[in-house]
């Protein structure tokens, strides 16, 4: 009878346990990371009895937690890859909206700019044209700078999202290690049990570090787990945990980079997560975009103060600039020990590139490479203000003494729409006139007439001399009596710094001159030319104008944001997928828990009973032996 005692004593005990865990599961429902739970339920191995072996009732083995390895490890890689095309699907879409949106893109005001020098070409005496010139460059210079702004706000934006994120990652990490700490200790102290809730909890933890950065992990005998960056380097070893730090890059431009600890760099090998959606937006859209920004500014203020250079204002004086010259960034990097300075000034901006590069002396000689992938490029000069250095539009002026391994971090574009002004504040120095004018002889017989005459070098000590120009025959002429030069129908006349181009064609005798123009106010020879700023190719050597740069620009942005929301859609379905698959397998299903309950509860209620027959049994034994 004791047997039969044993044997409903182990059933109450199972199902005691049964009911528990249901009631376990059914209380953590809404529990994030909860995973099911289960006893696992096995019969004791009996003992013969002669004619058999005789059961000794049920046994629970174990509580289990019905969660799988590989589907947990796919939801951290799901978790990292989603957050990362998250943030960079988010700023793109910023990016994109800013550069596309009437209200704050760059169209409206370089079309409106445009406008106002056509308008200058149609009323060149008019001084409300003048001032809608003048007041149309300061609008479009606003613009590019409050894009700017914009821009430099988004990188400090990230500076601070990136700073915050490295701080959540180190405290996850050390509350992983401690689980760790206390998971090994309760493994040690139940004999090897898994202590369920601790290991959700863990792995509720590692799955936020993977949502901030790229890990992998791997797991200890002892029931400990160990977390790896992407790159190799060890957040979490057992119960130790290292962090991870934000400071500046080397050069002190204003960029944080991420630090692991020991102060080793891995911004350049950091991915996944929303850090690696930072650092993939800052490389890949958001620095093109300010380097290009920047580019579009200084093409536009090269091209538009050459033409105006060689005009004349209604003063009679020559065009100077008219917006203020843009320079490059330089940072020197903090471990120099040399006492060079560098001065970066944009000579081509037709040759620009768009890219950073690091300018770096070996004890010998300067070398300059790209920064983005280390690429060589070539320079030529010397470094002096004669005879800087050159190399890709840029214009390298070097003074001090540099120390072999000093390095310079040049940014020639990165701010150039900080620094775009216009520095005409007179409406009557823009310079619409042409400088020199040119007139054919009252007694000339030929059909030549003149065709255009401009400007070719406003620098010419003698631009505004006076020149007659004699044809000594159809095809040849002198100038101021001297000389004989050959002509042909379409050819140029090219003296003191003009080129002249006659229409028809001339015979012997005929005469023409040149002479500086004394009524300027009222001349559009140089307002015509500034009105095809529009069509001149000023970008990527001659081959864009300015609204083709502006439009690629802009179609860029779009694509990386289309792009970035559709790469956000194929992660949130897969991750979805993964997530319903752990459903089917971890969720808490109160029908099924409801049903396990009476289940239990019903078998709990028949071990009950095994008991009660038990004790009947043996008080029958005891009162027959009474007798």
């Amino acid at each position: 009878m004791s047997d039969l005692l044993s044997i409903g004593v182990s059933g109450l005990l199972a199902y005691r346990k049964a009911l528990d865990t249901a009631g376990h599961n059914i209380a953590n429902v809404n529990t994030p990371g909860y995973s099911r739970q289960r006893v696992e339920l096995g019969s004791r191995i009996g003992g013969p009895q002669g004619d058999g072996y005789i059961g000794a009732g049920v046994s629970s083995s174990t509580v289990k937690r019905l969660a799988d390895a590989l589907i947990t490890t796919r939801l951290q890689g799901d978790a990292s890859a989603y957050s990362r095309a998250e943030t960079f699907a988010g700023l793109a879409s910023r990016v994109d909206s800013w550069l596309s949106s009437s209200d704050s893109g760059l169209t409206k005001p370089l079309q409106g700019f445009y406008d106002s020098l056509s308008g200058l070409s149609a009323n060149p005496g008019s001084s409300a044209a003048r001032q809608t010139v003048l007041s149309a460059g300061q609008s479009l210079a606003s613009r590019y700078n409050d894009m700017q702004t914009q821009f430099d706000g988004l990188e400090s934006e990230i500076n601070q999202r990136l700073s915050q994120t490295a701080d959540e990652v180190t405290r996850y990490a050390k509350q992983v290690a401690d689980l760790n700490e206390r998971i090994v200790l309760a493994k040690g102290q139940s004999g090897g049990q898994p202590p369920n809730d601790l290991l959700d909890q863990r792995d509720s933890l590692i799955k936020e570090i993977a949502s901030r950065i790229g890990i992998t992990t791997t797991e200890q005998d002892d029931g400990g787990i160990n977390v790896f960056t992407g790159s190799g380097q060890a957040l979490v070893l057992g119960r130790q945990a290292n962090s991870l730090t934000v400071g500046d890059d080397a050069y002190g431009s204003g960029r944080k980079e991420l630090f692991f600890s020991g102060g080793q760099n891995i911004t350049a090998q950091t991915s996944g997560g929303v850090i690696g959606g930072l650092l993939d937006f800052r490389r890949e859209v958001l620095d093109p975009a300010k380097s290009d920004l920047g580019r579009m500014a200084a093409g536009l203020a090269e091209a538009m103060n050459a033409v105006h250079a060689q005009g004349m204002d209604a003063r009679g004086q020559m065009g100077g600039d008219f917006f203020a010259d843009i320079a490059g960034s330089v940072y020197p990097a903090r471990a120099n020990t040399g006492s060079a300075t560098v001065a970066v000034g944009l000579s081509d901006a037709g040759a620009l590139t768009g890219d950073d590069y690091a300018l770096s002396f070996n004890g010998s000689a300067w070398q300059l490479t790209r920064a983005r992938d280390g690429s060589s490029v070539p320079l030529t000069g010397s470094g002096t203000a004669a005879d800087p250095l050159r190399a890709e539009g840029l214009s390298l002026i070097l003074s001090g003494t540099p120390a072999a391994g000093d390095r310079y971090l040049l940014k020639p574009t990165a701010n150039g729409a900080a620094q775009l002004r216009v520095a005409v504040t007179d409406a009557s120095r823009i310079a619409a006139a042409s400088p020199v004018r040119a007139s054919a002889g009252l007694s000339n017989t030929g059909s030549a007439t003149v065709g255009s005459i401009g400007v070719t070098d406003s620098a010419n000590a003698n631009l505004l001399s006076g020149v007659s120009i004699q044809f000594t025959g159809p095809n040849t002429y002198s100038v101021n009596g001297s000389g004989s030069y050959s002509w042909n129908a379409g050819d140029s006349i090219e003296v003191n710094g003009w080129s002249l181009k006659l229409s028809g064609a001339p015979t012997a005798g005929d005469s023409f001159s040149v002479g500086a123009n004394t009524a300027g106010s009222n001349d559009n020879g140089n307002a015509r030319a500034l009105a095809k700023l529009s069509t001149l190719g000023v970008l990527d050597g001659g081959r864009s104008t300015l609204s083709d740069s502006q439009a690629a620009l802009v179609g860029r942005a779009g694509a990386q944001s289309q792009q970035a929301s559709l790469q956000l859609d194929a992660q949130a379905s897969v991750r979805a997928q993964t997530e319903a698959e752990q459903a089917s397998l971890s969720g808490v299903n109160l029908d099924e828990e409801a049903a396990d309950l009476v289940r239990f509860q019903q078998a709990y209620q028949a071990a009950a009973r095994v008991i009660a027959v038990a004790n009947e049994v043996f008080q029958t034994l005891l009162d027959a032996s009474r007798n």
